[in-house]
């Protein structure tokens, strides 16, 4: 597809109807009221002494584009907690193409600058706080009209500041927003407005497109991660983590996750799923390790 200044077609699709709708921009999920949450699954075996299974982050999102042309944005994606200075903790790159490919809805990245972060607390380590830098390549983001840049997948190369700890890959897949939760039913897609809000029930629907396969992610991994946990809690006022919901009815305390894809991206429901207030496929969870 010839990429053309965006105005052009916007104009055009006016005149000639919503049959002649253009391909939307690619899009990244913008950090407003949600940032995105990063799962890294190891690839391949890790060493014993560096950190183990699936680890997490917290990143924003924003990009930049050269309006009135067809070139492509530019997407930055920045470690939250980091206190990293002079853009070190932002991975910066550009996406192929201005608009979003209709083949598969998925734009691309191919490369990212590092990003570092001083402050990571990855879990299953010799050390609680461990200087950390990443580096995402072939990233994919889904943009196409339904998804507007709510999940992204990306080879990662992850260095972390101990031995032989340095070239670790993983595979990042992220999902935005974010939306707590005690069990999978809070994470079905439509609103039940007679229900209690989450993390407990579904007064406001999981803010996740219908035709995602997702579960309530309480990984271990995920709740003792205290980056993770102070960051969600510091910025956005969304407390995840062990025992911080209290059930007002009889005291007991519960483990709050977060409403997480069940399959590798684009974790989409099977074809011929129906889609309903119940959910639009299996819910729970799906084949990625958490």
């Amino acid at each position: 597809m010839v990429a053309r200044p965006l105005g052009i077609l916007l104009v055009g699709s006016i005149l000639t109807g919503c049959s002649d709708l253009p391909d939307p921009p690619c899009l990244v999920g913008h950090s407003d009221f949600s940032p995105y949450l990063v799962q890294l699954r190891p690839q391949g075996p890790i060493p014993a002494d560096c950190p183990q299974g699936p680890q997490y982050q917290v990143l924003v999102a924003t990009q930049f584009s050269d309006f009135g042309t067809d070139h492509p944005q530019t997407a930055i994606f920045q470690f939250l907690g980091s206190g990293v200075l002079d853009g070190g903790a932002q991975a910066q790159g550009e996406f192929t193409t201005l608009l979003v490919p209709s083949a598969d809805g998925a734009c691309v990245i191919e490369t990212l600058s590092s990003a570092s972060d001083d402050s990571a607390t990855p879990v299953g380590s010799s050390a609680e706080v461990v200087a950390t830098t990443y580096t995402f390549s072939g990233m994919r983001v889904l943009s196409d009209a339904e998804h507007r840049g709510n999940q992204f997948e990306a080879r990662t190369i992850v260095d972390y500041e101990l031995a032989g700890c340095t070239q670790l890959e993983y595979v990042a897949q992220a999902v935005f927003p974010i939306r707590r939760c005690l069990n999978d039913s809070v994470c079905l897609p439509e609103a039940v407005v007679t229900d209690v809000d989450p993390p407990a029930g579904r007064a406001r629907g999981s803010l996740l497109t219908p035709d995602y396969r997702a579960f309530c992610n309480l990984d271990p991994a995920l709740l003792d991660n205290v980056e993770v946990v102070q960051v969600l809690r510091g910025f956005y006022g969304q407390r995840i983590g062990r025992d911080v919901y209290k059930n007002p009815n009889d005291g007991t305390l519960h483990d709050v996750g977060v409403c997480f894809l069940s399959e590798p991206f684009p974790s989409l429901c099977p074809a011929g799923s129906t889609l309903s207030t119940s959910g639009p496929c299996v819910v729970g969870p799906g084949s990625n390790p958490h």
